[in-house]
């Protein structure tokens, strides 16, 4: 077949040597781009709207910066009071559930047994281990005497009958009270009172159960989430009583006094509120939540000066910035208008260049195509000879085979095996893209080939076959370079089967198939016939065909195996899909 060279000549309107810079090539169109005599009133007009959009844009960022440090000092401290009541709404609920369980073990012991009974004050202790924040467990009768306390043993007889945290509890109802900071008449320190009721089965006063808290404790625990900041935390009984402040004086005052205000002060809608502060005068925002279930209130806020100051420094820095951007900006337009012919010159070279590039880029790729098509068509071509040559092969050992008959077995091997090839470059052939094997078809067309050798030849086109072929092939595309060893492996596989399967004319069912599993090609040869002896793939006494069969899978890098199909054998060829 004669193959026309690849036409290369330059196409009319493309200059074959690259033309000069700023030179448009002969044919091709160069935007016509008029030169701006002067740039100096428009970017003088431009300048001056840059330094007004400068101004509107810093008074705009220090506004909506002055509103954002707002909305997000109001989440922090909404966040924050969240924290806090979450903290003490839980010591707070665990200590409630002390007193009730030492209300259960009075109630069990009784008061003639507890004074004397080592045995409920070590239960008291065990309380009072388990919380680093209690400074003691204290059982109080009914007259104010303390029976029993965590700090000592054997009890002192102390009356605390005076104390604010037993008076409440004469009231029936009263529920749990917390009080204001005391000092222990034991130990010296302050405390938090946190007490509750006892009462009989008829409801009859049966003395109170209290617990004293450690204010150092919170102290820390506050210190620690805000260490030298400046911010501030309370809790505040429900009537405006003062229990716990930080920050604490820095001697060992106890903190008292009732600010009803930080209860009753309205909030706004993100739940906080400006107040000066009644004890120190520092205006401040604060928010505050209820601890449920107990007449307690947690109130944290921060300082508006410090508000204020963390948005006055970020202006400043807004500042800092817009005054070197205008100087910027005055010097970049004083350059842009010496500059502006230069820079429209520059583009319409940069455009007559471009012009010149797509042409020549447009030439390359028909050149490109011309080329691939031509190669194609070659491949093509190669498939078509090749095929032809196996026929002429093919003819030649045919005639060979009729004139030898001592040779008709091993030529007719031989010349299955050429078919097969035949076969492979005659998909090739027909293939759309020659560089991928549709092995489905190829598997299809050389089984058919291979059946109908075999059982076609002087057989009527109407006489059933004593052997049925079933084909099951999924769609399988591979390269050039597995689809050859598979062809050949199956052509081995099944011509052995057509011989050796069925003796003596037999009949049965043979069955190809072909599938993908993963990344691999699963190809499946199956037959009901007498089976193959273990003798022939017993190594050092293989045929020629397991020979040829071991080799293709090598060069496949897949694996093969026969096995007892019960009746019959199955052979099965595992290959990697490139």
């Amino acid at each position: 077949m004669t193959v026309s060279a690849p036409d290369h000549a330059i196409p009319a309107g493309v200059a074959h040597s690259a033309p000069a810079a700023g030179d448009p090539p002969e044919g091709v169109a160069t935007p016509s781009v008029p030169l701006i005599p002067s740039a100096g009133r428009p970017v003088a007009a431009l300048l001056l709207m840059s330094l007004v959009l400068t101004l509107l844009v810093f008074a705009w960022a220090a506004w909506d910066h002055h509103r954002r440090v707002w909305d997000d000092a109001r989440d922090q401290v909404v966040d924050v009071t969240h924290v806090l009541e979450e903290h003490a709404g839980k010591i707070f609920s665990i200590h409630a559930a002390s007193l009730r369980y030492v209300e259960r073990l009075v109630d069990d012991a009784g008061w003639k047994e507890i004074a004397g009974d080592s045995r409920f004050y070590d239960r008291l202790r065990e309380i009072w281990q388990a919380s680093p924040e209690l400074e003691g467990v204290w059982v109080v009768d009914p007259t104010g005497i303390v029976r029993v306390n965590t700090m000592q043993w054997p009890t002192p007889a102390l009356d605390v009958s005076d104390r604010e945290y037993f008076r409440a509890q004469l009231k029936p109802g009263s529920g749990i009270y917390i009080g204001q900071q005391l000092r222990g008449r034991l130990s010296g320190q302050p405390f938090l009172p946190i007490s509750q009721r006892m009462q009989t089965l008829d409801g009859r006063f049966n003395g109170v159960a209290q617990l004293s808290l450690r204010p150092d404790y919170f102290i820390s625990f506050y210190r620690s989430l805000f260490a030298g900041e400046p911010k501030t935390m309370l809790l505040i009984r429900e009537d405006g009583a003062l229990l716990l402040r930080e920050p604490a004086a820095s001697d060992d005052s106890l903190q008292q006094g009732s600010y009803p205000g930080f209860i009753q002060a309205p909030v706004d809608a993100a739940g906080t509120f400006i107040l000066t502060s009644p004890i120190d005068g520092v205006e401040r925002l604060y928010a505050r939540r209820k601890v449920p279930n107990l007449p307690l209130y947690v109130v944290y806020g921060i300082t508006t000066d410090s508000i204020a100051s963390e948005w006055e420094g970020r202006a400043l820095i807004y500042a800092a910035v817009a005054v070197p951007a205008s100087l910027a900006l005055m010097l970049v337009a004083w350059i842009a208008i010496r500059r502006s012919r230069d820079l429209v010159r520059a583009d319409r070279i940069l455009r007559q260049a471009n012009t010149v590039l797509e042409a020549r880029v447009a030439d390359r790729t028909r050149h490109l195509d011309k080329a691939l098509a031509e190669r194609e068509m070659l491949l093509r071509d190669t498939h078509h000879r090749v095929k032809n040559n196996l026929q002429v092969v093919s003819s030649l050992l045919q005639l060979q085979a009729s004139m030898n008959p001592a040779l008709r077995p091993v030529l007719g091997d031989a010349l299955r095996r050429i078919q097969a090839m035949g076969i492979l470059h005659e998909q090739l052939h027909r293939a759309t893209d020659v560089d991928v094997v549709p092995l489905d078809r190829v598997i299809t067309a050389l089984a058919r080939e291979i059946d109908n050798i075999h059982q076609g030849e002087g057989t009527p086109a109407d006489e059933a076959r004593r052997v049925t072929l079933a084909l099951a092939v999924e769609p399988l595309a591979t390269d050039l370079t597995a689809s050859v060893p598979v062809t050949l492996v199956l052509n081995e596989v099944l011509s052995n089967a057509f011989k050796h399967a069925y003796p003596g004319g037999r009949g049965g069912a043979l069955s190809v198939t072909l599938r993908r599993e993963g990344e691999e090609g699963v190809l499946t040869v199956t037959d009901d016939g007498i089976g193959m002896p273990d003798a022939t793939v017993r190594a050092g006494r293989k045929s020629l065909g397991l020979l040829l069969i071991d080799a293709f899978t090598r060069q496949l890098r897949g694996s093969f195996r026969y096995e007892d199909g019960a009746p019959g054998t199955r052979f099965t060829l595992r290959f990697p899909l490139g």
